[in-house]
């Protein structure tokens, strides 16, 4: 069928489409249109087939005749009276819409004499000579302007033919849409003037032009940016030379109070960042956050970049909101190389910043080398915040394990100070973070038994994440019974860490719960049989076994070296086992009774 259609044959066209019902015709009315056969439009038009008929993709036989580029169709449906208005596609374009997008000037020409809308809008608001703009046609738009089509009607985010144009660097249609009175000062919906939209997209030859034409060099956006702004954070080193010999404020801010020199230095342009110094701006303005072109060139690690401002006079150590001076945000952002170039150059390594140090700050962020680094220049492993947060704590709390690891290798210190609010390992625990750290902090001498400042243990932490892996490891380094730690495990309706702690404290935990049956008794548990479990448990002494291997654990300390000591006592292979909670199996273990 399609050859027939390409073909183009009219006596053989004519016999087939006897056998074929009305649906089926307009489809091959659609396929003519898309093989540019004319015969084969001209047999189905005459058949009796609607020619403003629509298919699925809510186009018209003259829209895919135009699409396909081809005239002769496009004059046959005009000639048979096709509606060229019509608005329908998945952009809401009509036939001059397709036509001026395509760069058809013959066909742009039979449509606007069949009485096309030439400031039709599409559903994004756009006309047909905006689309003619941005596509770079500047036959069409000259046929469209000499129809009389607006050269400043608005289009998608209220940007005109001109705004459209100079985004997509079209110098010659720019220039002719000027001649046609285009709106030089007009602005979109952020405020952008053309020259702005040249200097964005780093057209030079634009910028001159408007420039030469009188353009606002100095005109913000809606976002208070200029020209100057947008040809710096993007680099075009030219556009910025053009614009500063043409008047530009060189210190202009933005809403965030960002400048120019701030924008190229957030990314790395270091020809615009040396071209806007030799043009004397001050290196020392601060944005919202009080941070200079330094603090930003530091923070995404452009070393080249800090280099050429500091060399130009900016201050090395300038505090921003947060109290931060750029060699702390180098090393918060884990910048290694420009650390390093901040450190030589005389950077202060001992200011604070909200509350912590520039180790807190680099172990918070992750690297292990700017951590190195810190510590081989004198901060101490050690530091201490007003709270007693240390960076191995910093790095905890940001779960920045390879950090921790090297902490923990480098033989920080674990132990709590009077002052201090919290433990490693109790923040560890209460974090949740992976075991293997947690064995090794206790490994390191990490002491099971240090209460914070809310008197809380690590074991209760564990208990209240119901990690037995942790529990059962503090468990094996005899930590001390915390008092609530019953109640929790009611009150979380886990049997297993019931039975676990009166296994493991034996007569202490079930007289703790005798104390409290009254209280159990009237407990609204979902789950009875905690109440079963908590009464058969009350009911019954602790065995001689659990009694005599709590006496002699309470006996041995606390830590790691507990387990090397019961080994030392040389009992045999299942006492020593029971000895090591042998009979606290994971929930997913199967059960042995002793």
């Amino acid at each position: 069928m399609e050859d027939a259609i390409r073909t183009d044959d009219y006596s053989s066209l004519r016999s087939l489409f006897q056998q074929l019902s009305g649906v089926e015709l307009e489809a091959m009315l659609f396929k003519a249109c898309d093989f540019g056969a004319e015969n084969c439009a001209a047999i189905l038009l005459n058949k009796g087939v609607e020619k403003d008929c629509v298919n699925n993709s809510r186009m018209t036989p003259l829209m895919h005749a135009v699409k396909a580029q081809s005239l002769e169709v496009t004059k046959l449906l005009v000639t048979w009276g096709c509606e060229v208005n019509t608005l329908l596609g998945t952009e809401g374009n009509s036939a001059l819409h397709i036509a001026a997008e395509a760069g058809n000037e013959a066909i742009c020409e039979v449509l606007i004499a069949a009485g096309a809308n030439v400031n039709a809008r599409n559903d994004k608001e756009d006309t047909p000579l905006i689309v003619a703009s941005v596509s770079g046609h500047l036959p069409i738009v000259k046929l469209l302007l000499n129809h009389h089509a607006s050269v400043n009607r608005r289009g998608y985010h209220e940007s005109s033919a001109l705004h459209e144009a100079t985004e997509n660097g079209h110098y010659e249609i720019c220039s002719y849409l000027i001649t046609a009175k285009a709106g030089l000062e007009d602005e979109d919906t952020f405020g952008n003037t053309p020259l702005i939209c040249a200097a964005e997209k780093g057209h030079v030859n634009l910028v001159l032009l408007y420039l030469a034409l009188g353009a606002d060099v100095n005109r913000v956006s809606h976002s208070g940016i200029t020209a100057l702004h947008y040809a710096a954070k993007k680099g075009w080193a030219a556009c910025c030379k053009a614009l500063l010999h043409h008047g530009a404020e060189i210190d202009a801010q933005d809403i965030r109070r960002f400048t120019p020199l701030m924008m190229a230095s957030l990314e790395g342009h270091k020809e615009v960042i040396q071209l806007i110094l030799d043009a004397k701006c001050n290196v020392n303005m601060v944005a919202y956050n009080r941070r200079t072109a330094l603090h930003y060139a530091a923070e995404q690690g452009y070393s080249s970049c800090c280099q050429i401002l500091i060399e130009a006079g900016a201050n090395i150590e300038t505090f921003d909101s947060d109290k931060c001076t750029p060699v702390m945000l180098a090393g918060w952002k884990g910048n290694l190389e420009t650390l390093k170039f901040l450190i030589d150059s005389g950077a202060n390594l001992h200011h604070w910043s909200r509350h912590v140090s520039i180790l807190h700050l680099a172990a918070e962020g992750g690297s292990i080398e700017c951590c190195n680094l810190l510590i081989n220049h004198g901060v101490s492993i050690n530091i201490r915040c007003c709270d007693g947060v240390t960076p191995l704590i910093s790095a905890i709390r940001f779960f920045r394990m390879p950090v921790v690891d090297f902490f923990l290798n480098q033989g920080c210190s674990l132990e709590k100070l009077p002052s201090d609010d919290v433990t490693a390992l109790n923040e560890a625990v209460y974090r949740d973070i992976d075991t293997s750290v947690i064995e090794k902090m206790l490994a390191h001498g990490a002491s099971p038994n240090t209460l914070d400042r809310f008197h809380t243990l690590p074991l209760w932490h564990a208990i209240d994440n119901c990690n037995f892996t942790v529990i059962k490891l503090l468990l094996l380094c005899n930590s001390d019974y915390p008092m609530l730690s019953i109640t929790h495990c009611v009150h979380k309706e886990n049997p297993t860490l019931i039975r676990w702690l009166v296994a493991a404290y034996a007569e202490d935990a079930a007289s703790l719960l005798r104390k409290m049956n009254s209280l159990y008794s009237v407990l609204n548990l979902e789950d009875l049989s905690i109440a079963d479990l908590v009464s058969d448990l009350i009911m019954q002494p602790q065995s001689l076994l659990r009694q005599c291997r709590r006496s002699i654990r309470k006996r041995l300390g606390s830590g790691t070296s507990v387990n090397q000591k019961i080994s030392a006592l040389g009992l045999p292979s299942l006492l020593h086992n029971y000895m090591l909670f042998s009979d606290l199996e994971l929930p997913s273990e199967k059960s042995s009774m002793w």
